[in-house]
């Protein structure tokens, strides 16, 4: 024991620029570890500071990553060996899934977590902390990139929860001699993640709506081999390359979309030292480096993912109070980089013992999107909140999730508006508004109460008798500044909207 303690004191001397987090969990990695105190030993051996710095900051942060494997087994527990891109389509993979459960009998998914800290080895680390510090030297587009930064968008030995692989040498064998010479010649990062990005065009595509239920997160090769997966697949193998070759990158997202069901989305972006700004882009599309808009109107927020722990985040491993969506979730929030935000404080009637949540309409249901705790809480506050935005603080517990209050909108001055307040409440006809996703409603598209979720309007479509209106189906009729569900189950659409009183509609 002595021994240890002894080891770590002389481990720290010279981190004094890290947290005492940081500190503690660099103890606690490297206690009873074999192969984490290699490569310590391995870098001091060698007195190579920097690079003794950089695997302090790895094992350090190291706590919770590992590879998620997500399998479908028999009855008996035995892998079926499905491949999603092993299929033309959804109904041939149907087809198939159909003829194995009727040899081998109901599937089930099998999920295994292997952490990092039981099972990454020595070498591996030391073959990844050499490679990204080559990558960093040899790469014009690292010259003035910060430590913290090369920590971050360099140095990372994995992108996601893949499995463990030596994906940088991988990546530079890919590439011959003139193609790095090409990369390296080019005068800005854009140019540069540019021509990186279409080489992989070729060699991996979406591969439709289906992939969206994959939970696997593959590794380098799995993707150049399988070629085909959904957003964050082309994000994870656009990053792998862009790191390898020395080109600071990495991914924001999207969980939910305001106004829509789909699912959320994530992109690539690029660090321009020249600039110190970063640069988004659709990975694998011709939308690139420097030509990205965010074609969704003011998403609640927009996280980044990233190596490093966020500090002070103990309730987000607290499986009994805190929503799914948050639970050991490492994400930074940079919604402020991309809409405009503000930051929100509410009152509240009565003090409350757990999280609360600010949620947004998606699918049915509020969804939270951010939360607050503190012990005894009067007043919850959230920061980096999106303007323009439809939002209601929710509670969530028996894995429901309830109202506390009235759903409010924060305008683009920031204010807290509650729907109740809001403006003068107009009677209408909700055949008078001018709104293209009204007129273009399928037959038997509905309106409803959003509170008491009765019916008030119906779409009918007849084209025989050339009839295409709203049919009220309530002795009330709409009123403007009032919520409303718009409903279309063929199209699985679920939204919210609002009339306003100058004839226009808002969608949430």
């Amino acid at each position: 024991m002595k021994k240890l303690i002894l080891f770590l004191s002389t481990l720290l001397i010279g981190w004094n620029s890290y947290s005492q987090q940081n500190k503690n969990a660099l103890k606690e990695a490297i206690k009873n570890n074999t192969q984490l105190e290699a490569v310590i030993n391995h870098y001091k051996k060698e007195d190579n500071q920097d690079k003794l710095r950089a695997a302090y900051f790895l094992i350090a942060n190291m706590n919770s990553k590992g590879t998620y494997s997500n399998d479908l087994v028999d009855s008996k527990g035995i892998s079926v060996d499905f491949n999603i891109s092993n299929f033309e389509n959804e109904a041939t993979e149907k087809k198939w899934l159909d003829s194995v459960t009727t040899v081998r009998g109901k599937l089930n998914e099998k999920e295994i977590f292997l952490p990092d800290s039981k099972h990454i080895t020595s070498q591996f680390l030391i073959d990844n902390i050499d490679r990204a510090f080559e990558a960093r030297q040899k790469s014009p587009f690292c010259k003035d990139l910060s430590e913290a930064d090369f920590y971050e968008y360099i140095l990372p030995y994995r992108v996601n929860t893949e499995k463990l692989e030596s994906w940088r040498n991988s990546v530079l064998n890919d590439f011959s001699k003139a193609q790095k010479d090409s990369i390296y010649s080019f005068t800005t990062v854009l140019a540069a993640a540019n021509y990186v990005d279409r080489i992989y065009q070729k060699r991996f595509e979406f591969g439709g709506n289906r992939y969206f239920k994959q939970k696997n997160v593959r590794s380098y090769s799995e993707l150049l081999r399988d070629k085909a997966g959904k957003c964050d697949d082309m994000c994870n193998l656009v990053v792998f390359a862009l790191r390898a070759l020395g080109i600071p990158s990495g991914f924001d997202g999207i969980r939910y979309k305001r106004a829509s069901n789909d699912v959320g989305h994530q992109w690539v972006f690029v660090l321009d030292t020249k600039t110190n700004k970063n640069y988004p882009f659709d990975a694998l599309s011709n939308n690139g480096p420097g030509f990205f808009n965010l074609p969704y109107k003011n998403a609640p927020k927009v996280l980044r993912k990233q190596f490093a722990l966020v500090l002070d985040a103990s309730i987000k491993k607290d499986q009994s109070i805190i929503h799914p969506d948050f639970f050991e979730d490492n994400s930074l929030d940079v919604t402020s980089e991309y809409f405009e935000t503000t930051n929100v404080a509410i009152a509240l009637e009565k003090k409350y013992q757990e999280p609360l949540y600010l949620s947004i309409w998606h699918k049915g249901w509020w969804k939270p999107v951010d939360y607050f705790y503190e012990s005894n809480q009067t007043t919850v506050t959230f920061k980096n909140v999106s303007k323009d935005n439809l939002y209601c603080l929710t509670k969530y517990r028996f894995f429901a999730t309830e109202e506390i209050n009235e759903p409010f909108i924060i305008n683009r001055y920031g204010e807290i508006k509650y729907i109740s307040s809001i403006g003068l409440k107009k009677d209408i006809n909700l055949n008078d508004y001018v709104n293209k996703e009204l007129k273009n409603a399928k037959n038997n598209a509905q309106v409803l109460d959003f509170e008491t979720k009765t019916e008030l309007y119906r779409k009918v479509v007849q084209e025989n008798l050339k009839k295409d209106e709203w049919i009220l189906f309530s002795k009330d009729s709409l009123k403007t500044n009032t919520l409303y569900l718009f409903v279309d189950e063929s199209n699985k659409i679920n939204k919210v909207f609002l009339l306003k009183n100058d004839g226009s509609v808002d969608w949430y």
